[in-house]
């Protein structure tokens, strides 16, 4: 850890929160340190880990692949492992979501969806939302909302930022359905010669804070849209591969996107994402124009395939429903508590919004909260537009008794 915080950039956040614990192993919910305590993961990595740790079947698959010798082959050369990849996620998207790009972060997914769009239609500038967070490259920072991030660089893409139901105008107050449509279509209706080709959207907002939309926003937005020819990147970085109950939240809605950006749990291990999107977009751009030393990484589409496959075979989708149950059965006991704004549940996620005696966004209280809680064993994040909303992400083979043993534990910090 000494070498560790002297060497490591400070744009890190490893000590954010003072000195981390050291975990030297893991084996599904837990992560054990050298003396073996272990310690309940409701983070995933940042949503990562969705089927825990030390999964036997990835540490298999892993096997295989590093067997081959074969680690790394570059883009010029296919592999069998990107072409399973290929075939199950054409097996699990939506019929005109049928061609793949492959990339190494969220982040760089995003920015292929960008430039595709772009390169596509030759126009540029983008529709985001408030509270939208798309990643820290100049790009995709260009589209995420957080003005911390932002006001320090120099974003290259004209950008518009309409507003999100639930998300903050002010300092107290948030924005209703009906002002977000109404901007919306009255931008839209004053601009109809000089419209971006794109906007990007999350279904659910995740690190603003598992911001729930009610479904008629994204239904009315997804039909403004597609009349007036923009296209609609869904952002499913944290929420794809199950998390929400379904593959994609984007099907808890019933909507069709134009363009989908996946990661995290995509291999729930290594860096891997994607980006799938109609051929007719991803295959109109000439060969090598926008490629990435590493994507495709045999060991890593192996093991994302195995992630595919687990969660059909395991019937992991139910579980998600389960777990969503607990969260609210759990967690809606405190929605009388005066210090707590809103508790939001949605699949395998939830968001704990705390407010002080004036009612403004209490980030200290969640502070305390995360600290707290790592005392007792129990690893959560702290989220949200105003850094003042506890979130738990659990993996979603978590055992239903340790989930419920440490939402006891959780609501009893809470409530002292």
């Amino acid at each position: 850890m000494l070498i560790t915080k002297k060497f490591e950039s400070s744009a890190v956040n490893t000590f954010k929160n003072g000195n981390p614990v050291n975990f030297i192993y893991g084996k599904n919910e837990f992560l054990y340190t050298k003396k073996n305590i272990k310690y309940l993961d409701l983070v995933c990595g940042s949503a990562v880990t969705i089927l825990g740790h030390g999964n036997t079947k990835h540490k298999k698959i892993a096997r295989e692949v590093i067997n081959t010798g074969i680690f790394h082959t570059g883009t010029r050369l296919p592999n069998k492992y990107r072409e399973q990849l290929y075939l199950k996620l054409n097996e699990i998207l939506p019929n005109n979501l049928n061609c793949f790009h492959l990339a190494n972060s969220g982040t760089e997914a995003v920015e292929t969806a960008l430039k595709a769009v772009q390169f596509a239609t030759g126009k540029k500038g983008v529709i985001s939302f408030t509270g939208g967070y798309h990643g820290r490259t100049i790009g995709a920072l260009s589209v995420t909302y957080d003005k911390k991030l932002r006001n320090d660089f120099h974003t290259l893409t004209k950008n518009i930022f309409f507003p999100y139901p639930g998300t903050y105008k002010n300092k107290k107050e948030k924005y209703t359905l009906k002002e977000c449509l109404s901007y919306a279509k009255n931008y839209i209706s004053k601009n109809k010669k000089s419209l971006p080709p794109v906007a990007i959207i999350e279904c659910v907002q995740a690190v603003s804070g598992i911001i729930i939309p009610p479904k008629i926003f994204i239904r009315e937005i997804f039909k403004l849209f597609k009349k007036n020819k923009i296209y609609i990147i869904v952002d499913e970085i944290w929420n794809g591969m199950g998390r929400t109950g379904q593959f994609f939240s984007f099907q808890k809605f019933n909507v069709k996107p134009d363009i989908v950006c996946l990661g995290k749990a995509l291999s729930s291990t290594l860096p891997l994402s994607a980006v799938a999107g109609p051929k007719k977009l991803l295959k109109s751009w000439p060969s090598g124009i926008h490629t990435s030393t590493f994507q495709g990484n045999p060991v890593a589409c192996a093991l994302s395939t195995s992630t595919i496959n687990q969660i059909i075979q395991n019937n992991l989708l139910d579980r998600v429903k389960e777990i969503e149950n607990i969260l609210k059965d759990s967690l809606f006991t405190l929605n009388q508590a005066i210090f707590i704004k809103e508790i939001r549940v949605f699949g395998a996620q939830a968001g704990i919004e705390f407010i002080n005696s004036q009612g403004n966004p209490n980030k200290e209280i969640v502070v305390k909260l995360v600290k707290k809680l790592l005392l007792k064993k129990i690893i959560v994040y702290a989220g949200g537009e105003k850094g003042n909303v506890l979130m738990l992400i659990p993996p979603i083979i978590i055992k239903y008794i340790n989930l419920k043993k440490s939402l006891n534990i959780i609501i009893k910090e809470i409530l002292i």
